[in-house]
């Protein structure tokens, strides 16, 4: 990575082209997880081997041909956690060697699960594949990018999956629409964000389909949000539609969103949250106005943009579960949360700067002047923490310092005042009335 793009990331932003940098590296990632997935499996002589090896053949020969949509592909969101579950599953333990004798689709130990992920990369690339594979508990498995296979509970434990040009067939039948089949909705927006609205999840359990209807309110729901960042915020919209290509739907009491959340936010209008293992998805639950869904938007895709470079770049290092106080959440806070937290809430900062100037009502900016001051200062304080701490890597010293540069000159632009001394040299975030969250709790 150049310097200047680390730099740029370093202070919040980077745009598109750093973003195609993080998604490059994450393409190599995943490449190198299900290679050694390839590999773990015939060493264990897993009960899948033959379906994992074939699989990875087809995707070596799609690659030679159609390497842009194999990336496509491998580096979707439910690929890159699937991926990561299935290799961690078969990782060797302190207590003895994995279980090769099957899959537990509640980890993602499905290895076979690679079939339909090169079937999809052979679609997407307009070609002609047929992959042999035993289904998961349930019989239901995506084809990533598309849909949503379903099968009778009581059918065959392996199936034979193929793909034209024309459409697919499992066993030689097509998938009948809406029983068999559930197509993946999408959600277009200003002719560059496409967003698809599916479970990350959905390589390692069984996914519900997201019915019409429930699309229809999605996009109903995000369309205000995008249109401000798109007129408003063009930096942010340009990052957004190249990072982020999947919306995952949850109800408001999702465990995924909600698990150590505080009541206020277990009952807040809108919850966000996003997972390491799956960058490019953001996970919703509820709605808001458009402001309020375009700097939730804006923080979800700061946590997928820093989980990204924390792939490249170790920001902390190893050491004792240091808890430290987060002026955003009740209660103190990991240091991975922490540094997580203050980087999402550096861009939602920059967010209502930017925000208050484009606000027509008088209440509108005077919120987006609260929201930024109230980000700004708590930025500062954290930024401030953890460079008087040890444990950051010389690369987290960089961004910790940069970020509180920029959360500093706000301070010197509103206020006329010094620095604050003792900077050491050099998903829940609430954005508006309702308190948004992430996964990875910061």
């Amino acid at each position: 990575m150049p310097p200047g793009t680390f730099l740029a990331l370093a202070r919040g932003g980077g745009g598109r082209s750093a973003v195609r940098i993080l998604l490059a590296a994450q393409y190599s990632r995943n490449l190198l997880t299900l290679r050694e997935v390839v590999e773990r499996c015939a060493e264990l002589d897993h009960p899948h081997t033959d379906a994992v090896r074939q699989a990875w053949q087809l995707l070596g020969g799609l690659r030679r041909t159609d390497p842009d949509a194999v990336r496509r592909v491998l580096t979707y969101p439910s690929v890159s956690a699937w991926a990561a579950e299935t290799l961690t599953r078969l990782t060797p333990t302190d207590h003895g060697r994995p279980d090769a004798t099957g899959g537990d689709p509640r980890t993602g130990a499905w290895p076979a699960m690679l079939a339909p992920v090169a079937a999809a990369a052979a679609r997407y690339a307009g070609s002609s594949a047929t992959v042999g594979f035993p289904t998961p508990p349930g019989s239901a498995f995506p084809l990533p990018m598309a849909g949503h296979v379903r099968l009778d509970r009581d059918g065959p434990a392996n199936v034979t999956l193929t793909v034209t040009a024309h459409g697919l067939t499992v066993d030689g039948l097509p998938p009948r629409p809406g029983v068999d089949w559930w197509p993946l909705p999408r959600l277009h927006a200003g002719g560059r964000l496409e967003l698809r609205l599916d479970d990350l999840w959905s390589l390692s359990r069984p996914a519900a389909p997201v019915p019409p209807d429930e699309a229809a309110r999605w996009r109903a729901a995000l369309a205000p949000g995008w249109r401000l960042l798109a007129t408003r915020h063009r930096e942010y919209a340009d990052e957004l539609a190249a990072a982020i290509s999947v919306v995952m739907p949850l109800s408001p009491g999702a465990p995924e969103l909600t698990g150590s959340g505080v009541p206020a936010e277990v009952g807040a209008a809108l919850i966000s949250g996003t997972f390491p293992a799956g960058v490019g998805c953001v996970a919703l639950s509820g709605g808001g106005d458009a402001a309020t869904t375009a700097a939730t938007l804006v923080h979800e895709l700061a946590h997928n943009k820093l989980a990204a470079l924390e792939n490249l770049f170790p920001l902390l290092r190893p050491g004792d579960d240091v808890r430290l106080p987060a002026p955003w959440r009740v209660g103190p806070r990991p240091l991975p949360a922490l540094l997580q937290g203050l980087y999402a809430h550096v861009c939602v900062a920059r967010f209502w700067r930017r925000q208050q100037h484009h606000e027509a009502r008088p209440g509108g900016r005077h919120r987006a002047r609260t929201e930024f001051r109230r980000a700004g200062a708590a930025c500062r304080e954290v930024a401030e923490l953890l460079l008087a701490g040890d444990r950051l890597t010389p690369h987290g010293r960089l961004l910790v310092e940069q970020l509180h540069r920029v959360a500093t000159g706000w301070d010197r632009r509103v206020t006329g005042a010094a620095p604050r001394p003792g900077a050491g040299g050099g998903g829940r975030v609430r954005t508006g009335p309702s308190p948004a969250g992430q996964s990875r709790r910061s």
